[in-house]
């Protein structure tokens, strides 16, 4: 017969065990498994376990039995969403709220909700803390479907957010640079960003451009980067030697801009258009001009991209790329929307691209005459 202590020994190692065997997650069943997170959730669901074929379902509940496991508050929480609730998450920042990027994406997301009787609700983000999971994971708490913009992400976050176990699209903006969309099980929604600033640029070597300069954002910018590509690859066509002092990169800001100017300056010869990655640069870059004299498009054409509120209001008027914020906020909706009416192709995922348009306006001339172009 067991002491006392042999019997509290003996219950407090069992205890242990137990605590152990239940601190297994859902992807360690799944990966025990060889199935997908968002498979064994459902598996273990009581509104869901239908959803899942019922010889993988015994399998999926047994290999939690034996790991005693136990779900966390906040993932029970989760599995019974409002599935006509979305949640926004954005940066918490001064520059989301004034964005015009953010206000188009928010924009679309909300009237296309309204019109499928969903609620929207807006997160926001710690972009100083870098566990991104457990952010979204709080966020999303009782939402049926996410909507991630304006977050920068890196491959292994991407990666990550496959845990959450929900329907999910991140906005082109948030993903690192020269991505291969197949490597992650994320939808996403953008625009065209190569195409269109290829077409922009192809557009100012017709009018006899040759000395051509681009002012862009970070490089590790996933938008900055295709914009970028789309500039080479024109200029490749045309058999154009690229300046590497010739691009500048900067913030997306109109400060940005005025930067990148002081710096094209010293850096490379005088261009006679600058391409520039967004409006907000493009505006810095034109009042710089402007204090040195020099008269846009008489002496250098400058463009933009993302056509926002004052690309019109400005003087010159500024030649842009109109992005489609609104269609893509629609966009995002429509794919979440389509997984929520068929919870079993809930792991497809897509990437949906809202086509750029350019905008012409009064920013762009041919070059002047005796510049060599």
């Amino acid at each position: 017969m067991q002491s006392f202590v042999e019997r509290e020994i003996s219950t407090c190692n069992m205890s242990v065990e137990i605590r152990q065997m239940g601190n297994m997650r859902l992807k360690d069943i799944a990966e025990k498994l060889n199935v997908s997170i968002s498979t064994v959730s459902r598996a273990l669901g009581k509104d869901t376990c239908e959803k899942v074929a019922p010889d993988l379902r015994a399998k999926i509940v047994e290999a939690a039995r034996q790991a005693n496991y136990v779900p966390h508050p906040a993932a029970q929480l989760m599995r019974k969403p409002r599935t006509q609730l979305l949640t926004v998450l954005m940066p918490l920042s001064t520059d989301s709220v004034i964005s015009d990027y953010m206000n188009g994406i928010l924009a679309g997301v909300i009237t296309a909700s309204r019109d499928l009787n969903m609620e929207v609700r807006v997160a926001l983000l710690d972009s100083n803390n870098e566990d991104i999971l457990a952010q979204v994971r709080h966020a999303a708490i009782g939402a049926g479907s996410i909507v991630l913009v304006g977050k920068l992400l890196s491959l292994r976050q991407l990666v990550k957010l496959e845990e959450v176990a929900r329907p999910i699209v991140v906005m082109d903006a948030c993903l690192p640079p020269n991505m291969n969309r197949a490597e992650v099980a994320v939808s996403t929604v953008g625009t065209n960003n190569r195409e269109c600033f290829y077409e922009l640029t192809l557009q100012l070597l017709k009018l006899g451009h040759r000395r051509m300069a681009l002012i862009n954002g970070p490089i590790h910018m996933y938008d900055a980067w295709e914009r970028q590509q789309g500039y080479i690859n024109a200029l490749t066509e045309y058999r154009i030697p690229i300046d590497h002092q010739a691009i500048v990169e900067d913030s997306f800001t109109a400060e940005g801009g005025m930067r990148g100017w002081d710096l094209l300056k010293q850096r490379s010869v005088r261009p006679t258009a600058i391409m520039c990655g967004s409006d907000e640069i493009a505006f810095g870059v034109l009042q710089k001009l402007a204090d040195e004299k020099i008269v846009c498009p008489k002496e250098i054409s400058v463009v933009g991209f993302d056509d926002s509120r004052l690309a019109a209001r400005i003087s010159p008027s500024l030649t842009t790329v109109r992005q489609p914020t609104i269609e893509m906020g629609r966009a995002a909706v429509d794919s979440l929307a389509a997984c929520l009416r068929n919870p079993l192709a809930g792991d497809t995922v897509e990437h949906r691209v809202c086509p750029g348009e350019i905008v012409n306006r009064q920013s762009v001339a041919p070059p002047p005459a005796g510049s060599d172009s």
